[in-house]
C-alpha cells in the first residue's frame, strides 16, 4: 500500500521531504499564532489560503505568473487591488509565517540526527515546500539547511502541489531515476499525488488534520532501515 514503510522498493538513492507538517508537527497553536501576527487583517488568511489552493496542480511557468494570479483572485475577494494584496503576501504574510516557525521548533524529536544519518549513507536529501522562503523558515525551525542537497519551493517554481514538476526537476538535476526517489510528506492528496505523478515512491507521516500515515517514530525507523548507496560519508 502506497504511503507505508512496507511499500518502499529499494534502491532508494534520494529522499525529498515536504516541510510544513512533515519536518515539523503542525500543532494546534500554529494558526492562532499566525492569525495574531496578521492583525488587523487576520480574516484575510483563510481567504488567501482558499484562493491559493484554487491554483493547486496548475503550472504557470514562474513564481511571478502564479502569484500575479493569486493576488488578483484575492483582490477580488477582498474588494481591493492586486498590488495591495501582493504587498500583503510579501510584507505581512511571509514575515509572520517565518516568525511562527520558532514556536514549532523541536516538534519532531531527533530530526537533525535522522537527516544526518540518511546523508551519511550516501542518500541525497532534498526539500520541497509548497510555500516560499524555505531557507528562512528552516533557520527559524533550527534545522541546518546544509543537510540538504537541494532546497526548492513549488511556489517559486510556479507550480503548486500536486504538480509533479518541481519533484521532476530535482530528480533530473541529480540524474536519478524517479523510481529511486522517495518523497516523504504529510498529505496524500498533495505530496503523495505529486509523487505518484512523478513516478516516485511515497511515505506519509501522520500529522494534523490529514488522515493516514505513520508516526514520526515509525518514519525515523523506516529511514534508518534504508540501505546505504555507497560507503558512509562524514556529515
Amino acid at each position: 500500500m502506497q504511503g507505508t514503510a512496507s511499500a518502499i522498493k529499494p534502491p532508494i538513492r534520494a529522499i525529498i521531504f515536504d516541510l510544513d507538517g512533515t519536518l515539523y508537527r503542525m500543532s494546534w497553536l500554529f494558526r492562532p499564532l499566525l492569525l495574531l501576527r496578521l492583525l488587523p487583517h487576520s480574516l484575510r488568511l483563510p481567504r488567501f489560503i482558499a484562493v491559493r489552493d484554487g491554483f493547486a496542480g496548475r503550472e504557470f511557468g514562474s513564481s511571478g505568473a502564479l502569484m500575479e494570479k493569486v493576488a488578483a483572485a484575492l483582490a477580488a475577494r477582498e474588494k481591493s487591488d492586486a498590488a495591495a494584496m501582493r504587498r500583503w503576501i510579501d510584507d505581512r504574510f511571509y514575515p509572520a509565517f517565518i516568525r511562527v516557525m520558532r514556536s514549532m521548533r523541536n516538534s519532531r524529536p531527533g530530526i537533525r540526527e535522522a537527516l544526518a544519518d540518511v546523508k551519511r549513507r550516501g542518500i541525497r536529501l532534498g526539500l520541497l515546500s509548497d510555500y516560499g522562503r524555505v531557507s528562512e523558515r528552516l533557520r527559524n525551525l533550527g534545522i541546518d539547511a546544509s543537510l540538504f542537497d537541494a532546497i526548492a519551493s513549488s511556489e517559486e517554481c510556479g507550480a503548486l502541489k500536486p504538480s509533479s514538476l518541481p519533484l521532476v526537476q530535482i530528480a533530473q538535476a541529480w540524474n536519478i531515476p524517479a523510481g529511486e526517489v522517495l518523497v516523504v510528506g504529510d498529505r496524500g492528496d498533495t505530496d503523495g499525488e505529486a509523487a505518484r505523478r512523478a513516478g516516485m515512491q511515497f511515505l506519509q507521516v501522520h500529522g494534523g488534520r490529514h488522515a493516514g500515515g505513520l508516526s514520526w517514530q515509525e518514519i525515523r525507523a523506516s529511514l534508518a532501515a534504508l540501505p546505504a548507496v555507497h560507503e558512509p560519508r562524514p556529515v
